[in-house]
């Protein structure tokens, strides 16, 4: 086996791993072919299976923790009242900010309804413009047809005098 065969076989996270009690086990991997049922059959081997580690150092924690329970009942009155000016503290902490959330959350429902306001009032102001501008130009065409309807009413005008002038040349040339 060459030097880089070797180095690929040791398992990389052994050497720096730090030696935890109950958790200082060995399992050679075979990187060539890694076989997934048999690493953790060996780890299982090596550990003493799931019934030891609930034995172990957990167990012992449990039994520990309830005799210190059994040992601070008596003295659960006097640790209530030690933390009584604590608790009040935290219980007025607790209600500033429950008031102070209640106001935010009144500040940012007006806020969205003036911001709503405000959005609908750019609307009504974009509508308006184009409306003005739609005006002028209505106005605008309307005025160039009224100076054309103008400047035709005289056109006719002039030809009904002009017609009505004839109309007269004509009558005393034929009624003479």
């Amino acid at each position: 086996m060459r030097l880089s065969e070797a180095h690929l076989k040791e398992d990389p996270m052994s050497q720096k791993r730090p030696q935890t009690p109950g958790l200082d086990v060995e399992v050679e991997i075979d990187y060539e072919n890694i076989d997934v049922g048999r690493i953790m059959e060996a780890i299982k081997n090596k550990t003493g299976g799931e019934r030891s580690q609930a034995a172990g150092p957990a167990g012992q924690r449990s039994k520990i923790k309830r005799l210190l329970l059994k040992v601070m009942t008596p003295f659960a009155p006097l640790i209530k009242l030690l933390i009584l000016p604590v608790y009040e503290e935290q219980r007025q902490v607790l209600l500033s900010l429950h008031n102070t959330n209640q106001r935010l959350d009144a500040l940012v429902a007006r806020l969205n309804r003036e911001v709503e306001t405000h959005n609908r009032h750019r609307e009504y102001t974009k509508l308006l413009h184009n409306l003005s501008h739609n005006l002028v130009v209505e106005m605008s065409k309307l005025k160039i047809e009224e100076e054309m309807l103008k400047t035709k009413t005289r056109i006719l005008e002039k030809e009904f005098e002009t017609l009505t002038g004839r109309e007269r040349a004509l009558e005393k040339k034929f009624l003479k």
